[in-house]
């Protein structure tokens, strides 16, 4: 038997029922309802004796050594989420501890909203609604364009940016990718995905999406080298983590209309600030406040594939652990 400890803001509700009743068949489980994360000391105690311990981001404490220390028995830790750059993953798997996440729950949500905000930006249907609204500057320009048959660089050839190039293609849209992992390109590449070097791709692009993973020495992919090549009409859209793109050279570029207009899926803007205020209302940046997973079926499928997650650790045979040292591409997840 395993003692589990599962951190959320849903507590119990986190998990189907069913889920629920088998893992407290064969395991201890507690539930923790929260809304952020437990200080060292309050992990301390209720994390006491734990082998798994499964949790949203939001609610993780921090996994350093000092706490690590004081938790020996603690083998398994099953995160709500698909990113992990936050965690030291071989750190924690020096000391026999596995980190399984959940890769897929959110794959078509993500790819899917990388389209909104392509959409967004080139109709500016987010600005034609702040004018609608009086927000906006009465003489500001809704004029936009149309996406059908313009080229896609789509920078991150994991699940999100093949499913993406996928939903693109249909709408006719020509797409060519980027990625520094020869297995992501390998993927891409069987999926009839033309690849690309990073400087050739963004010369060739009407618009671009990163869909990148955060990996160290790896990031801003986009910074005002490669701002450069790109035409002074494009638009970008980051879907993965804000630091991929290198927000001080897009105010720039954005400001001296060296580009056309950049949504991302987190706010990096500062409403209060005047010129950052200006970009906004002028529509040529589109914040999203990291929504784009958050979605009935995602939250549906989550459920379920972190039950199954935290089963399959307390069972000492987990699933979708993150290799050691695994940090070596830019598909994102």
């Amino acid at each position: 038997m395993s003692r589990i400890v599962i951190l959320s803001r849903a507590g119990e509700a986190s998990l189907p029922v069913a889920a629920v009743n088998a893992l407290r068949l064969q395991h201890e489980v507690a539930f923790v309802q929260r809304t952020d994360a437990p200080s060292a000391a309050q992990a301390v105690e209720l994390l006491r004796g734990a082998r798994v311990l499964a949790s949203t981001n939001v609610t993780l404490p921090a996994l350093d050594p000092d706490l690590l220390d004081r938790l020996p028995h603690l083998r398994h830790v099953v995160l709500y989420a698909t990113g992990f750059e936050h965690l030291d993953i071989d750190g924690l798997a020096a000391r026999g501890i596995t980190v399984t996440t959940l890769p897929e729950y959110a794959t078509n949500a993500v790819a899917e909203h990388a389209l909104a905000l392509l959409f967004a930006g080139a109709t500016r249907l987010h600005l034609a609604h702040d004018k609608a609204a009086g927000r906006a500057p009465h003489d500001v320009s809704l004029r936009g364009v149309e996406i059908t048959s313009r080229t896609l660089a789509i920078i991150g050839l994991g699940r999100i940016g093949r499913r993406l190039a996928t939903l693109a293609r249909g709408l006719g849209m020509r797409v060519v990718g980027v990625d520094i992992d020869p297995a992501a390109i390998a993927r891409a590449q069987a999926d009839g995905i033309p690849t690309m070097t990073h400087r050739d791709a963004l010369g060739e692009a009407d618009l671009v999406a990163l869909t990148a993973s955060t990996i160290d020495g790896h990031y801003p992919i986009l910074g005002a080298p490669e701002l450069a090549l790109l035409d002074h009409n494009a638009f970008v859209v980051n879907v993965g983590r804000p630091v991929l793109a290198d927000t001080d050279a897009l105010r720039v570029a954005l400001r001296r209309r060296e580009l056309r207009g950049y949504a991302v899926d987190e706010v990096v803007l500062d409403p209060s600030d005047p010129l950052d205020a200006l970009l906004i209302a002028e529509g040529r940046v589109l914040q999203s406040a990291h929504s784009a997973w958050w979605r009935d079926e995602v939250l549906a499928r989550g459920s379920q594939m972190f039950a199954r997650a935290i089963q399959s650790a307390a069972d000492g045979a987990p699933i979708h652990v993150v290799p050691a040292r695994s940090r070596a591409g830019l598909a994102a997840g």
